[in-house]
């Protein structure tokens, strides 16, 4: 009789492993919790569509381009930077008493301390804490925008801010076009206005005679991501 040895090596195991208890598990947590991966599903497509599925010896990945860039806006509209309505001593205790938390107070007790060490005036005091937070308040604008911006779109803000912070219409329209041939089917259902509309809810550009003006906003918000280029990578890939 002859006998037929089995080695099985690391390797054969992890395969093994890749290959059979991958997929039942998956299999497993599927059927658990089926409704919730549904809804979850639902709820991602509804936010995104496909703009480039492939499969290939190292797995099957598909891109996705968000759809909705104005409803991320209105999702994101930087309520955390904005302060109490009516600039009201009530209205500003009544925010420090709903957002306060055990961590919030580890840093305000940490930032007392560091005022009182460096010995200052009353009013240098105010100077130097207001100047603070609106760098604090800034910095959550553009993270607010960076969340949803397109690449593309911040390389238009860079060459509108190099060419004397204008853009006649009929430029931006030329290039989205150049940019939609480019894209795939991303932008299938787009045109240059809808396009740009985010730039200008988003406080970016203004509308200004032929063309559109960078504002304060958008120069600020080049010149800080200019400042700290891992972040530009960040940003959406179209």
């Amino acid at each position: 009789m002859n006998e037929h040895i089995c080695y099985w090596t690391p390797q054969t195991l992890v395969e093994l492993v890749r290959a059979v208890i991958w997929p039942l598990t998956i299999i497993i947590f599927g059927l658990k919790f089926k409704t919730g991966i549904s809804e979850a599903l639902k709820y991602f497509f509804t936010k995104n569509s496909v703009s480039e599925f492939s499969a290939s010896a190292t797995g099957i990945s598909a891109k996705f381009v968000a759809e909705k860039q104005a409803l991320e806006l209105k999702e994101s509209t930087g309520a955390s930077m904005k302060l109490p309505e009516n600039m009201a001593l009530e209205a500003v205790k009544e925010r420090h008493k709903k957002e306060h938390s055990e961590f919030s107070e580890t840093l305000y007790q940490n930032i007392k301390i560091h005022l009182n060490s460096l010995n200052l005036e009353p009013t240098e005091k105010i100077d130097l804490l207001s100047r603070e937070v609106s760098l604090l308040q800034s910095g959550i604008r553009y993270y607010d925008i960076s969340k949803v911006l397109f690449r593309s779109q911040f390389n238009l803000l860079v060459n509108i801010s190099e060419h004397g912070n204008m853009i006649l219409k009929r430029e931006l329209q030329s290039y989205f076009e150049q940019i939609k041939s480019h894209a795939g089917d991303a932008f299938n259902e787009w045109d240059w206005i809808k396009y740009v509309s985010y730039l200008i809810t988003s406080g970016l550009l203004i509308d200004h005679n032929d063309g559109y003006q960078l504002t304060l906003v958008g120069i600020s918000y080049v010149n800080f991501m200019s400042r700290n280029p891992q972040l530009i990578d960040e940003l959406g890939k179209l």
